[in-house]
């Protein structure tokens, strides 16, 4: 499932490909992923738009085009963007295709259509609306300890929680514990100042780091839980192997012998 680096890098696949371009037809092969807007209105209010800039929020991304409206992107699952010129180049699993004048094309293709595409008019008030948290490579070290203030249960859980933080998901979540060393099951009224301080560092840090090898696993240093994340695996500090739990509604994958309930 795309999480914040996967949705920044698309972010930047982006901007790189399709910003400053005149849109000349928007073609939606499946209405079930629009949010909000019908087929019809979604093409009306973008032919002839330009998309001149982007920002990410958590996992969603917003577009901005030229008459102060804003494409919505949520990924879903399986989501994601491919810019290509010609028609069999399309992915197989294009919903929602941006025809450029240049005749190059930008297609959200979503296999399993959990992803949602819609428009807005302000940006803060979707956020607000929907109640999501400060973008997790936006919080300050102080607004960190703060939310995990207020909170209790286990750390794995609120981390996740999009309304406290927006941007992390599951497997992040493993990766960040992992390299704190703490249990994903740790009650956060156990935490003070110091272990928050780590936990804060490290989510940067994975973060950072994760996107700068482009989300691809295959690029992430193999001393991290990822590559070795799931059943049959084993941890790449000690060698023993990995336990899975459920915590938060989601499958934690953890090294008992290294991470510790604090």
């Amino acid at each position: 499932m795309p999480e914040l680096p996967d949705v920044e890098i698309f972010k930047r696949y982006l901007d790189a490909t399709s910003l400053h371009q005149q849109i000349s037809g928007v073609h939606v092969e499946s209405a079930y992923v629009l949010k909000g807007v019908s087929a019809r209105e979604l093409a009306h209010q973008l032919k002839g738009c330009r998309f001149e800039s982007s920002r990410r929020h958590g996992k969603h991304l917003f577009v901005r085009a030229d008459r102060d409206l804003w494409l919505r992107l949520h990924f879903g699952m399986t989501g994601s963007l491919q810019y290509f010129k010609h028609e069999e180049q399309a992915p197989q699993h294009t919903r929602v295709l941006f025809v450029f004048v240049n005749a190059h094309r930008l297609a959200f293709e979503d296999q399993r259509k959990f992803g949602e595409v819609g428009l807005l008019k302000d940006v803060g008030e979707f956020l607000k609306k929907r109640a999501l948290g400060p973008d997790a490579l936006d919080i300050s070290l102080s607004q960190f300890k703060e939310i995990f203030g207020k909170h209790r249960g286990a750390v794995k859980a609120v981390l996740l929680n999009q309304k406290l933080i927006a941007g992390i998901g599951n497997i992040y979540a493993d990766e960040i514990l992992f390299r704190v060393r703490m249990h994903p099951a740790t009650e956060i009224s156990r935490l003070d100042s110091k272990p928050l301080t780590k936990l804060f560092r490290a989510t940067r840090y994975i973060l950072e780091k994760a996107i700068a090898a482009k989300a691809d696993m295959n690029q992430m240093p193999k001393s991290w839980l990822l590559p070795h994340r799931g059943k049959g695996g084993k941890c790449p500090r000690c060698g023993r192997k990995l336990r899975s739990a459920r915590i938060g509604g989601r499958t934690a994958w953890f090294c008992a012998h290294c991470q510790k309930k604090m």
